[in-house]
């Protein structure tokens, strides 16, 4: 299995020192939106508006995906 890291930028930098073992492409796709999707719930509580882009690194260093996602919230 190969191991990917997962960087966040919300207006910070957060580099994955750790990262996950992952065996195949349609499991990496899948828990880079799960990380992503929790990541904006927990985001959009605190804000009406946010972006966070997710990369996700290979061993080497190489990105290999990357998720952007924006919440704009207008109460009305």
């Amino acid at each position: 299995m190969a191991r990917y890291f997962f960087d966040i930028h919300d207006g910070a930098d957060l580099r994955d020192e750790v990262g996950r073992e992952i065996g195949d492409p349609l499991a990496l796709r899948r828990e880079a939106l799960r990380v992503m999707t929790a990541l904006m719930a927990a985001e959009a509580e605190d804000s009406q508006d946010s972006t966070l882009v997710l990369t996700v690194r290979n061993e080497t260093g190489d990105g290999v995906m990357t998720i952007r996602l924006v919440c704009q919230i207008d109460d009305r």
